[in-house]
């Protein structure tokens, strides 16, 4: 064999593994040899993948149908034509008589309603959390009790029981332990508290109610 075929056959600048050339790098090349050769490299999702040990609920749906829901700033204009508009959004059968009704020395009483018995129903709220909503209503109740004979006469065109006492709902978006905590010294009249929520939609705002059951 001559040495020219010893020095293709033999020799250590033998294979040294697929990929590899028969002889040594020159100098400097070994080093940055493994920048061409291919190797299988672990490359990270686009998205972190989130897994889930509770198997009952179905998978989230994706952001094309999500709809994000902001809340809505409205004033007590808007709130009174609505509540006039959609009474029974509150209670079932539940409809305005009267608005803003004027009762000295305690303000105005916000809303005058009859329920689907024709009890009179008094309605006092506001857009914010309001300790004073629930001094407000008491004092709106005794003025209604104390002036029944001329609320007759102001609407002798409605249908009302007077034999009972009217009935009191109160309306915010909130109301502090304070205020409920006070609540539970009042005897009569049942207060009824319904939370509300206003949110922006595409059409203006929206609204929810929700009554808050009795502690």
């Amino acid at each position: 064999m001559s040495d020219i075929d010893q020095g293709r056959d033999g020799g250590s600048g033998g294979v040294q593994g697929p990929g590899r050339p028969d002889k040594p790098l020159g100098r400097g090349l070994e080093d940055v040899s493994h920048l061409f050769l291919s190797h299988k490299t672990d490359r990270p999702n686009d998205r972190p993948t989130v897994h889930s040990n509770d198997h009952s609920l179905p998978p989230p749906p994706s952001r094309a149908g999500v709809t994000l829901l902001r809340p809505a700033t409205v004033t007590k204009d808007w709130l009174t034509i609505v509540l006039t508009e959609f009474g029974d959004a509150v209670e079932d059968g539940l409809r305005t008589i009267d608005a803003n009704v004027p009762c000295h020395p305690c303000g105005e009483i916000d809303l005058l309603a009859v329920d689907r018995t024709n009890h009179l129903t008094i309605i006092d709220f506001d857009t914010t959390a309001n300790d004073g909503l629930l001094l407000r209503g008491m004092g709106h109740f005794d003025w209604i009790v104390r002036n029944m004979p001329n609320v007759q006469r102001m609407y002798r065109d409605q249908t009302i029981n007077t034999s009972l006492q009217p009935r009191l709902f109160l309306l915010a978006p909130q109301f502090s332990p304070l205020a409920r905590c006070a609540s539970r010294q009042i005897t009569r009249p049942p207060i009824h508290w319904v939370r509300f929520l206003t949110v922006e939609a595409s059409s203006g705002p929206g609204i929810m109610f929700e009554p808050v059951e009795s502690d």
